[in-house]
């Protein structure tokens, strides 16, 4: 397992419940924390399965490293398998991954038509039901639209609780983005706020890559983050961009 284990290194820093804004998707954020506390203070768990879907930005890689955050906190060794990263190896990295308490699959579209991979996956899915363990699960479509060839893994796929993960509106993206700054250990004034969102990307994962960005360069200046500050920033970007 131990090989296994390492991929956990790959959580990211900033991902926890926490600091994750669920807008409409609450109910995924709650059910999913839920399952967490109950797995790790019984012997099986009570939610077996649950899989998250939605498009890119929506939330889904967050909420699977977010719980198997939670699971360390609470005395588990979760396991965080990212398809994306790990889809070219072989997938006898899976073996022995049941014996892991919570399993989070994240990227599984990018198993569809590998029928290895595939086949592991399925095969991964009945050794955990055997074992009592709990698997999360993200993609960016549900099961019977991801392109699987393999029907029986899209069953068991299905089995589970489903949550179609939706986008936040603009003013979610403005309380999420505060809310971030604020586990970051930073203040981030609404109109600081409503400035990124009228002169940036939009997208989650831009606009929290854009937050660690002004995150570091407002501590390497010692300078609150401000409007001028940002500002700043900018043309500091345009000297740097016109002199390469």
């Amino acid at each position: 397992m131990n090989h296994q284990l390492s991929l956990n290194l790959r959580l990211k820093d900033a991902s926890s419940f926490g600091n994750f804004h669920p807008g409409p998707n609450r109910e995924a954020l709650e059910r999913l924390r839920a399952a967490v506390v109950t797995a790790a203070t019984r012997d099986k768990a009570s939610e077996p399965l649950m899989f998250l879907w939605g498009a890119e930005g929506s939330g889904k890689t967050h909420l699977l490293q977010a719980a198997c955050r939670l699971a360390q906190e609470l005395g588990m060794a979760p396991v965080y398998v990212p398809l994306a990263d790990v889809v070219e190896l072989t997938p006898s990295l899976l073996e022995g991954v049941e014996a892991a308490p919570l399993v989070c699959l994240d990227d599984v579209e990018r198993a569809a038509n590998r029928p290895e991979w595939e086949a592991a996956l399925f095969s991964l899915v009945e050794r955990l039901r055997t074992a009592g363990g709990m698997l999360v699960i993200g993609a960016i479509a549900p099961p019977d639209r991801l392109g699987l060839r393999l029907p029986d893994l899209v069953s068991r796929l299905a089995w589970g609780a489903t949550y179609a993960l939706q986008p936040l509106d603009d003013t979610q993206k403005l309380e999420a983005v505060r809310l971030r700054a604020q586990h970051r250990g930073f203040e981030m004034p609404e109109d600081v706020a409503r400035y990124i969102l009228s002169r940036y990307p939009r997208d989650m994962r831009s606009l929290f890559g854009l937050l660690d960005r002004i995150d570091q360069a407002s501590l390497a200046q010692q300078r609150r983050v401000t409007i001028p500050f940002l500002r700043g920033l900018e043309e500091l970007g345009r000297e740097n961009a016109e002199t390469v």
